[in-house]
């Protein structure tokens, strides 16, 4: 019995010998090119978490196209507000005529057939709409409401941003503390390995003791190894959430560096919590702005039912002599009464459709509240 007992520690000494380096002092490092060097202009190599942050900011794709989409949530005000002031517009012509044909001569002596005459015309017109049943003022309102959610879409997509380079960050911190964890147990283990060796030598130890010291050292070596992959990777996905390619030499400082001086929060019943949350949650405020947007595009669909009302004037001066010099000044104003009989059934569709898309947005809203409470709950 002993006599195998010997020979299995023999062949488990065998393959520990081919697992381990002759100098078994000397820690395993992250390969080379594991973690690239390629660096980047105006990107320092180790950044803090407000370092970090900035970063993204500036780089993320994500947060770039948000951007634009808050952009463009804006400009719609401008042009909702344009039909609330008047429509002015100036016109002038000359044209000069030739017509074949003996020409005929009017009483007061103008020439309006055959030969040639020149027409000239100056002329000034405005048009100002005076009711439309609400329509212009319900698409201001939808258009500051859709701006006011684009803001909101945008301050939860910079909070999840920070988020998620944060929790990039701490895990690259966890990982290194994890793969220095792992090059301490490999000392440790060699270190007994090499007592162990000594005692071998001085007569003390069985080469079935050597054996034994020699196994944890392997273990240890790969998990070291595994530990090194992970930091490799957290590295990579950390580059990443800062809107940098995979293999751009990035990481975090020391992390004395990152040590928070900020007061603790009190701790709220949920109640409380889920109050404030409701208040202070962009994506929640940003569902209510829509709800409210959806609601003001029912009413500029409705108010098609109704009948507008708009004033028009014009002045101008205009000549149609031969010698195009006898201008004649001209004006009018009036007003335009539009009521909508039929209509084939548009404005019924449209409303219908609005109405629908309101019903979407109140659902999408319930939603949203849910997913807060939700968050809210697995905090408590």
């Amino acid at each position: 019995m002993a006599k195998r007992l010997i020979a299995s520690a023999g062949a488990a000494a065998m393959i520990c010998a081919l697992a381990v380096p002759a100098n078994a002092q000397q820690v395993p490092q992250l390969p080379a090119g594991a973690v690239s060097q390629r660096t980047q202009p105006g990107i320092p190599q180790q950044v803090t978490l407000q370092q970090a942050i900035a970063i993204a900011v500036e780089k993320s794709p994500v947060l770039a196209s948000a951007r634009a989409n808050r952009e463009l949530t804006q400009i719609p005000i401008n042009l909702a507000r344009t039909a609330v002031f008047p429509n002015i517009s100036a016109t002038g012509s000359t044209t000069r005529s030739n017509s074949s044909g003996r020409g005929t001569t009017n009483q007061n002596g103008q020439q309006t057939i055959g030969g040639s005459f020149t027409s000239t015309g100056l002329n000034a017109n405005m048009r100002q709409l005076i009711y439309d049943g609400g329509r212009v003022i319900a698409q201001i309102h939808q258009a500051r409401a859709n701006a006011v959610a684009g803001s909101q879409t945008y301050e939860r997509q910079l909070e999840t941003l920070t988020f998620n380079v944060a929790s990039a960050y701490f895990t690259a911190l966890q990982d290194e503390a994890a793969t220095r964890l792992a090059a301490q147990v490999v000392n440790q283990n060699s270190v007994q390995e090499s007592l162990v060796r000594a005692q071998l030598q001085a007569g003390t130890a069985s080469r079935v003791d050597l054996a034994t010291a020699e196994v944890p050292v392997a273990q240890a070596r790969v998990s070291l190894v595994r530990a090194q992959g992970t930091q490799a990777t957290a590295l990579a996905a950390f580059a990443n959430a800062l809107g940098l390619d995979a293999d751009i030499a990035v990481a975090h400082a020391n992390a004395a560096n990152t040590t928070s001086t900020a007061p603790l929060v009190p701790v709220l019943s949920y109640d409380q919590a889920l109050a404030r949350a409701l208040l202070l949650r962009p994506d929640y405020l940003s569902a209510q702005s829509t709800v409210l947007a959806a609601k003001y595009n029912v009413q500029v669909q409705r108010s098609g039912l109704y009948p507008t009302l708009s004033g028009s004037a014009t002045y101008g001066t205009n000549s149609t002599t031969v010698s195009g010099t006898d201008f004649r000044p001209s004006s009018s104003i009036g007003a335009t009464l539009s009521i909508p009989i039929f209509d084939q059934g548009v404005t019924r569709a449209e409303t219908e459709q609005a109405q629908a898309q309101l019903d979407l947005a109140q659902s999408q809203l319930d939603q949203t509240k849910l997913g807060v409470e939700l968050d809210d709950g697995e905090r408590h």
